[in-house]
């Protein structure tokens, strides 16, 4: 027994071993939408939203429930044929002829527009995953550009120790490479504590606990904006399924109306009464106990009729409110559009700008780094050089990352 647990408490230390050693797979953008198209609460929630808005239709759609009265006579009324002592009643309401299925048709019309609601969230969800991404990105990208010139300066601590071994240089140049390093080491960290926020939410997002690891897959070279801005608000404006709601919205004001037209109709019902009768027992008439059955037929009539004619005005003002709200939502729509175009095209020309200035400065730094490991000088202009690489490297991939931002807020409006 004991070899047999020490023999498990081995298998748990190398599965725990293995496990530690096993590498965090990245995750491409995708499959990261793709988690968190499924798995998100709030995708969730209004979906059963949607589900308990369709079961509304049953509920609106069935005859009111019949009524059923007992009445016991305590002073027994008394008839030809004998004292009547007990009535059962029963009546059934039918509303005017359609009334059931416009109702229907009302709350048919509302689910539809929770159920537009889940595929304009569907294109938030896709843009905020996105966008959390392509921060987390950066932070992680630019700390490779730190890294990598961190290198760089460790190679001029390099030479400029050998200078000052040889007594051709001053130590002051070899505390000022390390000062850079160290500053660079210290942004690191810094970054390190920044990728918290995007990592938090991306895994909200996807439905995991907060420091659940991601790592960006892709290195992203300049995003693409394969769309023709021309047909592109057309077709946002046609199918948007923000706009769609709102179409719905305004459908089931308009099934309102017909509903209010045809509550402004007479309700009829029918009925029965059946009142047991007792026996005379002063005379024995023909008949004599018999018991009574008495059908009859009720009208509920719809006398007052402000309330529906404020009723048809509401929903005629909730009908042009609507109108106003597409409008400015396409308004939006489009300003959205232009603007996610100026800025791409501007991180476009960024670029093109800081890979001419990269080109520059990698060529002078080269010339000023040979000229100091031969004779010592230009030192502090091979520092600023170095210097300036580091901030146009960062505004390079500041340019690139700004690309896909741009074509995210683009295919955020795409349905």
């Amino acid at each position: 027994m004991i070899r047999f647990q020490i023999m498990i408490k081995w298998v748990s230390i190398i599965v725990i071993t293995m496990a530690g050693s096993w590498p965090v797979v990245a995750q491409p953008l995708d499959t990261l939408i793709a988690l968190a198209l499924e798995n998100n609460y709030e995708i969730r929630a209004l979906q059963q939203e949607y589900q308990a808005a369709l079961q509304q239709a049953p509920q609106v759609s069935q005859l009111p429930d019949p009524e059923v009265g007992l009445g016991i006579f305590a002073l027994p009324v008394e008839t030809r044929l004998g004292p009547q002592w007990v009535r059962l009643g029963a009546t059934q309401m039918f509303p005017w002829k359609g009334k059931l299925k416009a109702q229907e048709d009302v709350v048919l019309a509302m689910a539809k527009a929770d159920f537009e609601r889940i595929g304009a969230l569907r294109l938030d969800l896709r843009y905020r995953v996105s966008q959390a991404y392509f921060q987390l990105y950066e932070l992680d990208a630019t700390q490779d550009i730190l890294s990598r010139n961190i290198r760089i300066f460790r190679a001029l601590e390099a030479i400029a120790l050998t200078r000052v071994e040889n007594g051709k240089s001053s130590l002051a140049d070899v505390l000022r490479v390390q000062s850079k390093i160290v500053e660079l080491q210290k942004e690191i960290e810094r970054l390190d504590n920044q990728k918290v926020k995007p990592v938090a939410t991306i895994n909200q997002l996807i439905g995991r606990p907060a420091g659940a690891i991601i790592l960006p897959a892709d290195t992203l070279g300049v995003a693409v904006l394969p769309y023709r801005r021309d047909s592109l608000l057309a077709l946002i404006r046609e199918n948007h399924p923000a706009l769609a709601a709102l179409k719905w919205q305004q459908e089931a004001a308009r099934r309102r109306i017909t509903v209010n037209e045809l509550e402004g109709k007479p309700d009829f019902g029918v009925g029965l009464d059946y009142i047991f009768v007792g026996q005379r027992s002063d005379a024995d008439p023909a008949g004599n106990g018999r018991d009574i059955l008495s059908p009859r037929m009720t009208v509920q009539v719809p006398l007052y009729r402000k309330k529906y004619d404020a009723r048809e005005r509401e929903e005629e003002l909730r009908i042009a409110a609507l109108d106003n709200r597409q409008e400015d939502r396409g308004l939006r729509f489009a300003a959205a559009i232009e603007q996610a175009y100026a800025d791409y095209r501007d991180a476009l020309l960024q670029l093109e700008l800081y890979e001419e200035q990269v080109g520059l400065i990698n060529s002078s730094a080269e010339i000023l780094q040979a000229s100091y490991s031969n004779d010592g000088a230009s030192f502090d202009e091979l520092l600023q050089l170095q210097n300036d690489l580091v901030n146009y490297d960062k505004m390079r991939l500041k340019a690139i990352v700004k690309t896909h931002l741009a074509k995210a807020e683009v295919e955020k409006l795409i349905p």
